[in-house]
């Protein structure tokens, strides 16, 4: 192996940002859910305080993608027209959402940009 960066490493770095439990079961969301940071700032983040608010219409549109989706997708979809705009665009035009498992195999969801991918 000539390279690795771990989960834990990106969390450190900031570079990917654990979303409040909390907030993701009001939508309906029960598994862990990660945001990387790209996504954080095209979507959430803004030179207000309506960060909060902006992060649940985010996780209502995921949750939305999620049921629409069939049973056995890993890979969701949401359209920016359904997300807040926090500050000037980037350009991104839609939401990733995929599943995958986390460090002891648990399902784990992370949201972020298509250039992340």
């Amino acid at each position: 192996m000539v390279y690795s960066y771990t989960r834990e490493e990106a969390f450190e770095d900031g570079a990917l940002i654990e979303v409040p439990p909390g907030a993701a079961a009001a939508v309906g969301i029960e598994i862990r859910l990660i945001i990387t940071a790209g996504a954080r700032r095209e979507f959430v983040t803004g030179d207000d305080a309506g960060e909060a608010g902006r992060l649940q219409t985010v996780l209502s549109a995921v949750a939305r993608a999620v049921k629409a989706s069939p049973a056995d997708e890993i890979c969701f979809v949401v359209p920016a027209g359904e997300l807040p705009s926090g500050q000037k665009s980037t350009g991104a035009d839609q939401l990733i959402a995929i599943m995958e498992p986390g460090e002891s195999g648990e399902p784990v969801m992370t949201l972020m940009t298509p250039d992340e991918m």
